[in-house]
């Protein structure tokens, strides 16, 4: 695309600071693990819950 390089849109930098920046990367990475936990967490519960219906049989 040729044009006016003025009038294309961008990505305007962060005015983070570093710190700020390493604080949200570390608060992102922490939701990401406590979701992936969590859908473990329930996977293994699914996965017991069966083992235990095919071992007992009411």
């Amino acid at each position: 695309m040729t044009g006016d390089r003025n009038r294309e849109p961008y990505i305007a930098p962060s005015a983070d600071t570093p710190e700020q920046t390493e604080r949200k990367s570390k608060a992102g990475k922490g939701i990401i693990m406590f979701i992936a936990a969590f859908a473990i967490a329930a996977f293994l519960m699914y996965l017991s819950v069966i083992i235990y219906g095919s071992i007992v049989r009411v």
